[in-house]
């Protein structure tokens, strides 16, 4: 101890006697540089020998030396990047970023990305290579050949010269893979990716360890030691050190993913999943024993590789039978951290187990591989998905397995998108096999099928499969050659079979059921959907084709009851005005189907069998029941449909057929016949057409049930027999202008004219030349223009039988309606002006629809004020002495007091 404790002493002695030897502190001289600024006491030579001034940065000489070594770094560094690549320690993966102010930035995109420059320390060269063969008889002869020849060393390459500026050094390390981050709405959120954070410390770290594998070194601390073997490693060094933590961080990732997609009420929405280990350590050990023949030979001999996937991973199985929600967890390990292995707990758990012990369910693998700093491309995350396509014959046991080698990206790590690709492969394969089956059924049917792996459901807003907006594969089925089509997907959450996109041609009923029934029987049922899915879809293209041309049609005509045989027609166009009930129905029918046009007539068709023989009753009753033919036909027919209850839906109440042009009804004759109006339905075009020449030549009819509908629902008597003289239908009826029994107080005879596209006409006639009446009044006199109800015009005339209103108004739905309550309205003024005796002192100025009554100096317009049912006479005053009137007026008017409504003005001037 002693001794020890002497040589301590004596050290530290050494050490002190360096301070002790120095001179003393010039103390004056100190103070003469604080107090002065200046040196005066000490020699002029220090000036040679002090610090000069640091430089500005715009100084030109400090830019023109700065300049001068970036470019002299440039110029090194594209050289060294020159020798990487000819010397193979530039991976593969590596980019060069760019090259400037004396700096290179490379990388791998999607991983990571450095910034490099010189000032490094050197690189180290490799190690001697020891010759096979070398033994002792060599060493003892080996001074001769040392001496004659330099031994065999002469043809090696000399190892490269030390870089002048140094080797690389690195300056600084960024990471750019990263993870996706859910939208959140509550925090405002959308969904993006967010690269994974490195602090200062790791940065360092990542930075030393990198620099000393480049230079072939161990990293000095606080990095732990590396054993770096065969000398500078060059820019593989530095992707071994980033391209190792880069995948340690997504498969850190993954874990942290694994755990939140498994757990009921997370981020998956695919349905149950079953989450558990992969390639544990043992696994993990025997996989990496084993050697595949990748079928290369060199020098005579096979090549072997390791086997791809050998390492520790998760492995997910989905489209689970039955099962949801609660979760398990249970040890695993992934890139050295601890995976929750999730198990969905509910349901028939046993099935699970029994359905993954036999294989018979997909999965996705996901399996980590640690970087070999010895192999630069070595490393990395595999994704793959196994899907069974076939089974055995007693279901326990899988005969074949399809293997998908999936995408995974490290720049954005989303476990879901791997399990969605997963599933869309294994969606994929079993499409294949439905598409096999259900071919020859397309074929029959004239309906093209075909699988699109990158199909878009063009109605997401449905979601019908799970998959909203999203890519997935598809069997598109074009049912029709206008192009409509349906897809036929696997659901997401449980691989059934899903057909997309029926509502937007039938109803929402109609495609409810058809989503059942190729849920629950699968594609036996899909394959006896097919003749429905393509007449709804033929329905649709015509109703479109027929809006398409200005015909509006009924959008669900099968909600209408009493179509015959239960068949409503493939479009049913609307006839103006819509108020009447009257529809064109189009009727398609093909081969077996059932027709639903009107049923001929028993009678005559057994008429027409004694006429005509057996041959001829056969075609009437196919006519009126299937189609004989392969193809279609379609029959035209005027629908009558009114609504008992406004709140109620339209029932049928008769349907006549209509030529096949449309443009009147079919004769008796031909109906007796046995002919039914049909024609060949080999395009749209010509049924289109008849049905825009039906509704334009059935409007008069519309008009009609719209007159004598008003007409019913008032309990008016009416005829709607008489014809005009340009052969236009009327409707004609008669309105009492007292409050008497029929026959006591005089009527009015009213015409409404119907005229098709050109409106209706409203006339009228017999209306008694009350005492009171001086005549019409307007600016010129008699025949000026009024306005009336939606756009019509109307007109008074004052004749030797009476007074006569007519009224024309413009085509439209509310035109027959307008044209009656006009007529309401015409008739209760006159009839309140005949109540005004001249006795009381009053005289009356008519309008078509309403009257200027004067009195002592007062001056109001009476008129109908609101609808039919609600509304009544009111009074307007038109000068300042009757404003304080009109209420009372009013009131008078509405209930026929004449003798108020004079007094009412008569007092307002007192």
């Amino acid at each position: 101890m002693a001794f020890a404790d002497a040589a301590d002493r004596l050290y530290g002695l050494r050490q002190q006697m360096d301070w002790a030897a120095g001179p003393l502190y010039d103390t004056p001289g100190a103070l003469d540089v604080l107090c002065n600024g200046k040196y005066s006491n000490l020699p002029r030579a220090i000036a040679d020998v002090a610090p000069k001034p640091v430089p500005l940065e715009t100084d030109p000489e400090l830019i023109r030396v700065r300049d001068e070594r970036c470019r002299r770094f440039d110029v090194e560094i594209r050289g060294l990047l020159v020798d990487e690549r000819e010397r193979g320690t530039m991976p593969k993966a590596m980019r060069v970023f760019s090259v400037r102010n004396g700096e290179c930035v490379v990388g791998v995109p999607g991983e990571y990305r450095a910034t490099l420059t010189l000032g490094g320390p050197p690189p180290l060269p490799p190690p001697p290579e020891k010759e096979e063969g070398v033994g002792n008889d060599e060493e003892e002869g080996g001074g001769d050949d040392e001496e004659e020849g330099g031994g065999d060393d002469e043809g090696a390459d000399p190892p490269p010269p030390p870089p002048k500026l140094g080797g690389w050094l690195v300056v600084s390390i960024e990471m750019l893979a990263g993870e996706m981050i859910d939208a959140d709405a509550d925090e405002g959120r959308a969904a993006h990716a967010r690269v994974f954070p490195l602090t200062k410390t790791e940065v360092k770290i990542l930075g030393e360890r990198a620099t000393a594998r480049m230079a072939g070194m161990s990293p000095p601390p606080p990095a732990p030691p590396e054993l770096v073997e065969g000398g500078a490693q060059g820019l593989a060094g530095l992707h071994y050190v980033c391209h190792d933590i880069a995948l340690r961080l997504c498969a850190m990732t993954v874990m942290n993913q694994s755990k939140k997609v498994a757990r009921g009420g997370g981020a998956w929405h695919g349905g149950a999943i079953r989450t558990e280990q992969i390639m544990g350590k043992a696994e993990a050990k025997r996989a990496e024993s084993e050697e595949k023949d990748d079928g290369e030979k060199e020098n005579g001999e096979t090549t072997k590789r390791r086997v791809r996937g050998a390492g520790e991973g998760i492995r997910m199985w989905f489209w689970l039978p039955g099962l949801s929600g609660e979760v398990k967890a249970s040890g695993s390990r992934m890139a050295g951290v601890d995976v929750g292995s999730v198990e969905v707990g509910l349901g028939n758990a046993a099935a699970v187990d029994a359905a993954v012990a036999a294989g018979t369910l997909p999965r996705v693998e996901l399996t980590y591989v640690r970087a070999d700093d010895k192999d630069s491309s070595s490393g990395a995350i595999a994704a793959r998905a196994l899907v069974p396509t076939a089974t055995s014959s007693d279901g326990k046991g899988v005969v074949g397995l399809e293997t998908f080698e999936l995408p995974f990206s490290t720049a954005r790590v989303d476990i879901k998108e791997v399990l969605a690709d997963g599933v869309r492969a294994a969606a994929a394969t079993r499409l294949r096999r439905v598409l096999e089956e259900l071919g020859p059924a397309c074929d029959a049917e004239s309906v093209g099928a075909v699988l699109v792996e990158d199909a878009v459901n063009p109605h997401p807003d449905a979601d019908e499969d799970g998959w909203g907006g999203a890519k997935r594969p598809a069997i598109r089925l074009r049912l029709t050659d206008a192009g409509t089509c349906l897809h036929v997907t696997c659901g997401k959450r449980g691989g059934e079979l899903r057909v997309c996109g029926v509502a937007s041609i039938a109803s929402s009923g109609f495609a409810a059921s058809v989503e059942h029934a190729a849920c629950v029987g699968g594609i036996p049922a899909l394959r006896g959907l097919l003749p429905a899915l393509r007449r709804a879809a033929e329905e649709r293209d015509l109703r479109e084709a027929a809006m398409a041309s200005g015909v509006n049609t009924h959008p669900a005509p099968r909600s209408m009851k009493g179509w015959a045989n239960g068949v409503a027609p493939a479009a049913l166009a609307i006839v103006p005005p819509a108020s009447g009930g009257v529809y064109v129905g189009a009727f398609v029918t093909r081969d077996g189907e059932p027709s639903g046009a009107a049923k001929l007539p028993e009678k005559s068709a057994k008429k027409s069998a004694k006429k005509k023989g057996t041959a001829t009753a056969t075609a009437t009753a196919t006519a009126g029941g299937a189609n004989a033919g392969g193809a279609g036909v379609a029959r035209l027919a005027l629908v009558h449909a009114p609504r008992a209850h406004p709140a109620l839906a339209p029932a049928v109440a008769s349907v006549a057929p209509l030529a096949p042009d449309g443009s009147a009804l079919l004769d008796a004759k031909k109906r007796k016949s046995g002919e039914d109006g049909s024609f060949p339905f080999d395009s749209f075009d010509a049924v289109v057409d008849a049905i825009g020449a039906a509704v334009r030549s059935q409007r008069v009819v519309a008009q009609r049930a719209t007159v004598t509908s008003w007409l019913r629902s008032r309990g008016l008597r009416f005829i709607d027999a008489r014809m005009a003289s340009d052969g236009s239908s009327i409707v004609a009826f008669s309105a009492k202008l007292g409050d008497g029994a029929w026959g006591a107080e005089p009527a009015a005879a009213c015409e409404v004219l119907l005229r098709g596209a050109d409106g209706v006409r409203l006339t009228v006639r017999g209306l008694p030349r009350a005492p009171s009446v001086r005549g019409t009044r307007g600016e010129g006199g008699e025949g000026r223009e009024w306005g009336a109800s939606r756009g019509g015009v109307g007109s008074i005339a004052v004749e030797d039988a009476g007074v006569v209103v007519a009224v024309d108004y413009p085509d439209g739905d509310f035109s027959p309606g307008a044209a009656c309550g006009d007529a309401h309205r015409v008739v209760a003024l006159h009839a309140f002006i005949g109540r005004l005796r001249p006795e009381l002192g009053v005289g009356a100025w008519l309008e078509p629809l309403s009257a200027v009554v004067e009195t002592s100096g007062h001056q109001a317009r009476v008129s109908w004020v609101g609808d039919i049912d609600d509304g009544g006479l009111a009074a307007v005053a038109m000068n300042e002495e009757s404003a304080n009137g009109e209420d009372a007026a009013s009131e008078a008017a509405r209930v026929g007091d004449a003798d108020a409504f004079v007094e009412a003005f008569n007092g307002a001037s007192r």
